[in-house]
C-alpha cells in the first residue's frame, strides 16, 4: 500500500535547514579527510550492506551507483525516503570515478555548471579537500574545466551518500545488480537482485515503488518491459550493427619519481601492439609542443589534457605528475555491445588492451620510463583483480601484465547507451547553439546541460536517427558551440510504464543530444532531478507522471540548481527571493530583460495579464486593474486565476493594500501559488496561500560591465598573485560570496607583495600597515576555511593589491589559486 499522507513543506521544499545541518556534518567528514595521499590498500570508503541486512522493501531502488544513480539516491534520501542503491561493481561513480575520467566536461562558457545542485556541492567539497595541500583543481595544466583524483573523489561521494543516509535510509549494495523486474500490469513493483561473487552469489526478491534506471548502459530497461532506443532503432526493431559511440577503457598514470617498480614496467609488446603501433606513433610524439587538433599531441600536451591534481606530491611542481589517458584509445562498438553481454565483455577486453598498448608505446617508445600506472587510486579492488584473473586464465599470454591491469579503470567509460521512449524525446533541434539558432526553453525544465554535441563515432548516415533529427543537426556538433541547454522533466518519464524513471544517458533523447547531455555534470544534476520526482511520487502515492514538474523545480531551486537557460544578472543566488525568480521566468511569466529581473521594479499591468495568460492558457484582459499593479489587485487577479484551488487569502492594512507590488514579490508569491496548485490537484484536498505580510525583494546586484574588475585581476595575474581570473570576476561582486579559503590565500600573496617573508600568521597584520585592509576582525573570522567572504568586500581588496602590484615586486606563488 502507498503512504497516501500529503507531504510537510519540508519534504516538499527540500528542507533547507536541514540540509544545511548535514552540510555541516558533511564538511568535518571532507575537510577531515586531511590533505595527505591514501595509502595503498587502505579501504576509504563505507562496506556494502550484506544481502541478510536489505529490507524486504524500498520505496525507492536505484539500480547502478555512477553520477546519474548517487544524484538520485540522494536527493531521494535527503527527502525522507527509503533508498536502496544498487552498484554492480565495487566502486561508485560511474564513468566520472569508476572509470577514472575526471577531468569534467563542462562545456565552458565561464562553467555556470559548476553553481548548479548536486554538482555545486560535489566541487565545493572536493576544492576544499585539495586547499590544505596547496593543490587547485580549477587549473590542472592549461584547462579551465575541474579535475581531481578518482581516490579523491571517491571518499566525497561517499561522505556525501553517508550525509544523506543519516536523514532516511539510504542503504548501499555493491557487486549486486538487477537481473529481474516485478510488474503488476504496467506498473514496476520490485526486482530481483542477484549480490555477490563467484560461489558466494545469493539473490534477493525487494519490492520497491519506484524503480531508477541509473546504469551505465541502460540495463534495466529491457528487464522492465518499457520501449527503448538503441543506436537509430526502437527495441521492438533492433538493428544489432548499427554504430554507437566509441568507448574507452581509461588508466589512471602517475610520474614515479624514484623509478617505476619493477611490477608495473611493460617489458615486452602486449598481444596486439605491432597494428596499433602506427596509430600512436601519428597521434602522439615526444616533445613539448603545443596540442592541436589534426596534428600530433605532444607528450607534455597528452599530459595535460586529461591531467589532474596529484595529492602524493604535495609540493606539487608547474608540470603536472598525475593524468589518464583518454586519447587514441578509442574502441568503436555497435548495438551488440548493448545487448549481447558475451560481446560486451569481449570489447571490454578488447578496450584494456588497447589501453595497455597504449602504455607500452608511453614507456618504451617515447622512452618515458618513469611514467606507469597509478598504484593508489584503489582500482586494484577485488571486484577488478577478479575480472582480470579470469581474463588472464584465458588468455595466458597476459600473465606479465596482470598486476598493471589490476590497477586500470574499473569500468569502461561508456559514452552511449539504451535510451527510453520517455513522455518527450529531447531533439536535436531543440539544444542547437549554432550561429542563428537558440535552445528551446521548456517550462518543465529539471535540468540545464551546457557542452556541445559531441558523438565519438557514430555519425554516419545511417547510424542516425533520422525519424527524429536532421542531416544538418549534426552540424552543431562543431567544438565551439556550447551553451546551455534545457532538459524537460518528460525525458526521465517512460511514455507508459509506471514505477520507472530513467536517470542517466538512458533519457529520453536522440543519439546526437545524448553527445551533449551524457556529461558527468549533467548526469549527476538529471539524477537529483529524478531523486526528488521518485520521492515526491512516494510521498503522495502517485506515478512520477502525476507529479507535476513544479513541484520538482520548487525542490530543485531550494538545493540551489539553476534551471532558466539565461543567467539572472541582477539577483544573487544566495538571495531569499532568487528560486522563486527562477521558477516564474522558466514558465515565461515575468520575463528577463538582457539578464536583468529587475527585482524592486513594480509590476505591470501588461505583464499580470502575461501571468495570468500562463497561468490559466485562456487570452486576459485586466480593464480596471491599476498600473502599476497594487497588491491588492494581484490578489484578486490570482484569486481569478486560482477558481477554488488554492484560496488566496490576502490581508494588510490599507496603505499596504494600494501599494505596488514588486515584480520580485509577484514572483514569490506567484511560485508559492503555483506549488500549492500543484498540491491541490495532486492530493484533492483544500490548500490556502496565506499573505498577510509584504515579501521583501532582494537589493539588485550591479550589473554593470566588470571590465575594470577583469583588469584588476590580470593584473594580479601578471604579479603571480592569482592563477585563475575566472574564478575571482565571477565572485567578486555584490551579492556573492567567495570562499574563506581561497580569499585567506589571497590576503596571504598579497601580502608578499610589502613583506617578502608575510606567514599566514602575519598576513592580515601586514595588509592592515598597507590600507588594503581598514578592519581586522572581518577578515581573520571570515577568511578562513569553511567561511565566506562578501564578494564587494574582496572586490575591493583586489582593487588596492591590484594598484599596489604594479609597483610592488612580484613574489612567486607557493601554490595555485
Amino acid at each position: 500500500m502507498m503512504n497516501t499522507s500529503r507531504p510537510s513543506r519540508t519534504i516538499a521544499r527540500g528542507g533547507p535547514l536541514r540540509r544545511r545541518i548535514r552540510r555541516t556534518v558533511a564538511w568535518t567528514l571532507v575537510i577531515g579527510l586531511g590533505g595527505a595521499g591514501i595509502s595503498r590498500g587502505e579501504d576509504p570508503v563505507p562496506v556494502s550492506t550484506p544481502p541478510d541486512s536489505l529490507r524486504a522493501n524500498y520505496d525507492v531502488i536505484v539500480a547502478g551507483a555512477g553520477t546519474g544513480g548517487i544524484g538520485a539516491a540522494i536527493q531521494a534520501a535527503r527527502l525522507g525516503v527509503s533508498v536502496l542503491l544498487v552498484e554492480e561493481t565495487d566502486w561508485v561513480g560511474g564513468q566520472m570515478l569508476a572509470a577514472g575520467v575526471t577531468a569534467m566536461d563542462e562545456g565552458g562558457g565561464g562553467n555556470p555548471v559548476r553553481e548548479r545542485g548536486l554538482y555545486r556541492e560535489l566541487v565545493e567539497r572536493i576544492q576544499n579537500y585539495y586547499l590544505p595541500l596547496k593543490l587547485d583543481p580549477f587549473s590542472a595544466g592549461p584547462y579551465a574545466n575541474f579535475r581531481f583524483e578518482p581516490r579523491v573523489g571517491r571518499r566525497i561521494v561517499h561522505a556525501m551518500l553517508a550525509e544523506a543516509r543519516g536523514s532516511g535510509t539510504l542503504d548501499l549494495s555493491l557487486r549486486a545488480r538487477v537481473v529481474r523486474v516485478h510488474r503488476q500490469g504496467n506498473t514496476v513493483t520490485g526486482v530481483d537482485l542477484e549480490i555477490g561473487a563467484g560461489t558466494g552469489r545469493v539473490q534477493r526478491t525487494i519490492s520497491s515503488r519506484i524503480l531508477i534506471d541509473a546504469t551505465e548502459w541502460g540495463d534495466v530497461l529491457p528487464l522492465s518491459g518499457a520501449r527503448y532506443r538503441a543506436g537509430n532503432h526502437t527495441s521492438d526493431a533492433l538493428d544489432r550493427a548499427r554504430r554507437i559511440q566509441d568507448n574507452t577503457w581509461t588508466a589512471v598514470i602517475k610520474q614515479y619519481p624514484a623509478g617505476v617498480p619493477d611490477r608495473l614496467r611493460i617489458k615486452q609488446p602486449p598481444p596486439g601492439y605491432d597494428a596499433m603501433h602506427p596509430v600512436f606513433a601519428k597521434l602522439i610524439v615526444a616533445g613539448d609542443a603545443v596540442y592541436r587538433r589534426g596534428s600530433p599531441m605532444s607528450w607534455t600536451a597528452l599530459v595535460d589534457y586529461r591531467g589532474m591534481p596529484d595529492s602524493s606530491r604535495p609540493a606539487q611542481t608547474s608540470r603536472l605528475t598525475r593524468t589518464h589517458l583518454n586519447y587514441t584509445n578509442d574502441t568503436p562498438c555497435t548495438v551488440a555491445e548493448l545487448e549481447d553481454p558475451v560481446r560486451r565483455l569481449a570489447t571490454d577486453r578488447a578496450m584494456r588492451l588497447r589501453t595497455l598498448q597504449l602504455l607500452h608505446y608511453i614507456q618504451n617508445v617515447l622512452g618515458l620510463s618513469d611514467w606507469a600506472v597509478a598504484d593508489d587510486e584503489g582500482f586494484d579492488s577485488p571486484y577488478n583483480r577478479e575480472q582480470i584473473d579470469t581474463w588472464v586464465r584465458e588468455r595466458p599470454e597476459l600473465q606479465p601484465f596482470r598486476e598493471i591491469l589490476h590497477h586500470f579503470s574499473v569500468i569502461p567509460y561508456v559514452r552511449e547507451s539504451r535510451r527510453i521512449v520517455g513522455v518527450h524525446t529531447l531533439l536535436a533541434r531543440e539544444i542547437s547553439r549554432g550561429p542563428g539558432k537558440a535552445p528551446q526553453p521548456f517550462p518543465t525544465s529539471i535540468g540545464l546541460g551546457d557542452y556541445r554535441l559531441d558523438l565519438h563515432g557514430g555519425k554516419s548516415r545511417e547510424d542516425l536517427e533520422l525519424d527524429l533529427d536532421r542531416l544538418e543537426d549534426v552540424e552543431d556538433a562543431q567544438p565551439g558551440r556550447a551553451g546551455p541547454f534545457a532538459i524537460p522533466c518528460e525525458c526521465l518519464i517512460p511514455e507508459s510504464i509506471d514505477g520507472l524513471l530513467a536517470a542517466e544517458k538512458n533519457i529520453s533523447q536522440t543519439r546526437l543530444v545524448s553527445g551533449a547531455s551524457r556529461m558527468q555534470p549533467h548526469t549527476l544534476n538529471v539524477g537529483q532531478a529524478a531523486g526528488a520526482l521518485a520521492a515526491l511520487a512516494v510521498r503522495h502515492g502517485v506515478a512520477p507522471r502525476r507529479i507535476e514538474p513544479v513541484l520538482v523545480q520548487r525542490v530543485l531551486l531550494d538545493a540551489r540548481d539553476t534551471l532558466n537557460l539565461t543567467p539572472v544578472r541582477d539577483v544573487a543566488p544566495k538571495s531569499a527571493d532568487w528560486p522563486a525568480i527562477q521558477l516564474v521566468t522558466v514558465h515565461g511569466m515575468l520575463p528577463l530583460e538582457q539578464g536583468q529581473f529587475a527585482p524592486t521594479r513594480p509590476l505591470t499591468r501588461q505583464e499580470m495579464e502575461t501571468v495570468l495568460q500562463r497561468l490559466t492558457s485562456l487570452p486576459t484582459a485586466l480593464p480596471g486593474i491599476s498600473d502599476p499593479v497594487t497588491r491588492s489587485d494581484f490578489a484578486k487577479c490570482l484569486s481569478t486565476a486560482a477558481g477554488s484551488a488554492p484560496t488566496i487569502a490576502f490581508s494588510a492594512v490599507e496603505k499596504e493594500r494600494i501599494q505596488p507590488i514588486t515584480r520580485s514579490e509577484a514572483a514569490q508569491v506567484i511560485a508559492e501559488f503555483m506549488e500549492l496548485r500543484a498540491l491541490a490537484r495532486l492530493d484533492r484536498a483544500p490548500q490556502t496561500l496565506q499573505w498577510n505580510s509584504i515579501k521583501p525583494a532582494s537589493v539588485p546586484i550591479s550589473v554593470e560591465p566588470k571590465a575594470a574588475l577583469v583588469s584588476e585581476l590580470r593584473r594580479l595575474r601578471e604579479a603571480n598573485i592569482i592563477v585563475s581570473v575566472d574564478y575571482w570576476a565571477d565572485h567578486a561582486v555584490a551579492g556573492r560570496d567567495c570562499d574563506g579559503a581561497l580569499v585567506a590565500e589571497l590576503l596571504l600573496r598579497g601580502a608578499r607583495l610589502f613583506e617578502p617573508a608575510a606567514s599566514a600568521e602575519t598576513a592580515l597584520d601586514v595588509l592592515l600597515r598597507a590600507r588594503v585592509i581598514s578592519a581586522r576582525d572581518y577578515w581573520a573570522k571570515s577568511a578562513v576555511p569553511g567561511g565566506h567572504c562578501d564578494g564587494k568586500n574582496v572586490a575591493v581588496v583586489i582593487r588596492r593589491l591590484a594598484e599596489h602590484a604594479m609597483r610592488a615586486k612580484s613574489v612567486a606563488p607557493t601554490g595555485k589559486l
